[in-house]
């Protein structure tokens, strides 16, 4: 199979991951969400936890990535959400407040990674690339 093959196939797969985004700034969650299109992802964008619950519910995305800090609900609420609904399917937590605590509460809420703001575009695809590795896609 020749390079550009492969990247053709690898970039198909990825399209059919669909991605939640959720952050309340505006300009964030569009960034992360251009980024991800940019790698091959589709991306719903949500900027509070009401209409992320309602999209998750709707579209099953397969990997969810959302600001711990939202003006309606949190990012922890979210992810106990979708570990009650669908326990396979991924949470990214990302804030700009880290410490030990908010970390440990992350991890406890089911997410399985947390990410600090700023972050790389390349820390960014590279971890929910690492996620969503033999994760069966949707049909």
């Amino acid at each position: 199979m020749s390079s550009a093959t492969l990247y053709t196939t690898q970039r198909l797969a990825r399209l059919s991951h669909i991605i939640l985004v959720v952050d309340d700034e505006p300009e964030v969650a569009d960034t992360c969400a251009r980024v991800l299109r940019r790698a091959g992802f589709d991306c719903l964008v949500a900027y509070d936890s009401p209409a992320a619950l309602a999209l998750f519910d709707s579209r099953q995305p397969a990997l969810v990535l959302s600001d711990i800090n939202l003006p309606t609900g949190d990012g922890f609420e979210i992810a106990r959400y979708v570990r009650q609904k669908s326990p396979g399917t991924p949470v990214i937590l990302m804030t700009t407040h880290h410490n030990s605590s908010v970390s440990g509460q992350a991890a406890r809420d089911g997410a399985a990674r947390y990410l600090r703001k700023p972050f790389s575009n390349a820390e960014l695809t590279s971890t929910i690339k690492s996620l969503l590795d033999g994760k069966p896609q949707a049909t």
